[in-house]
């Protein structure tokens, strides 16, 4: 089930994959971050939950500027894999 504010991304060669969310557990910071986790896929056809290797915390900007790299490198949108 997909959340709000929960995207993934996954490579061209469909090894790697990568998660963007946002927690609102602070509604009264100014300055909004967005998680990303990359991961590994899991399984021959990736049917298992996916290996996750780091977490960062990123502002939403610069985020965003990480999706679109990610996009023009050929990482394509994907549905959750958890």
């Amino acid at each position: 089930m997909k959340k709000e504010y929960d995207f993934w991304l996954i490579d061209s060669n469909s090894v790697g994959v990568i998660r963007f969310y946002k927690k609102n557990e602070n509604k009264e910071d100014l300055i909004e971050f967005m998680f990303i986790e990359e991961g590994l896929v899991m399984g021959i056809h990736g049917e298992n939950p996916p290996l996750m290797k780091t977490r960062k915390e990123m502002k939403i900007q610069d985020a965003r500027l990480f999706w679109k790299k990610l996009i023009n490198e050929g990482w394509e949108k994907t549905n959750p894999k958890w």
